[in-house]
């Protein structure tokens, strides 16, 4: 299956944990606004 996750905040990060511990094969694509990823927001 293929996923969208936008944002990476804590949300963001920990729903692609949770989609990779379930679902190994899945595809996920992570999009964030600006340049650099922050999980903290």
């Amino acid at each position: 299956m293929k996923y969208i996750v936008v944002g990476t905040s804590h949300f963001g990060y920990e729903a692609v944990q949770t989609i990779l511990k379930n679902q190994p094969e899945a595809e996920i694509h992570l999009y964030e606004r600006g340049d650099t990823a922050s999980f903290m927001g």
